[in-house]
């Protein structure tokens, strides 16, 4: 191997290096299915999951996805980034 080819060598491995960096940083911000927990919410007596007014029905009840570790949500970006 000579010379210029071992520069080049150095500079690919340097930046699979920064590359295998960026992955980890991305992995730590995807979120999956098991990040939530679903629960029900009515919309007219503010109950999780249970109604505590008889004039409740099944239409006023709302699907919530909620997240399960908030410091997952802090490592996400922001759209202006």
């Amino acid at each position: 191997m000579n010379i210029t080819e071992l520069i080049k060598f150095d500079k690919l491995k340097e930046e699979n290096e920064l590359l295998k960096n960026e992955i980890t940083e991305l992995k730590q911000q995807i979120l999956y299915k098991e990040d939530f927990y679903f629960q029900l919410f009515c919309i007219n007596c503010e109950k999780v999951d249970e109604c505590i007014l008889s004039n409740c029905s099944k239409n006023t009840l709302r699907k919530n996805y909620v997240l399960s570790d908030s410091s997952k949500y802090d490592k996400l970006p922001s759209k202006e980034d």
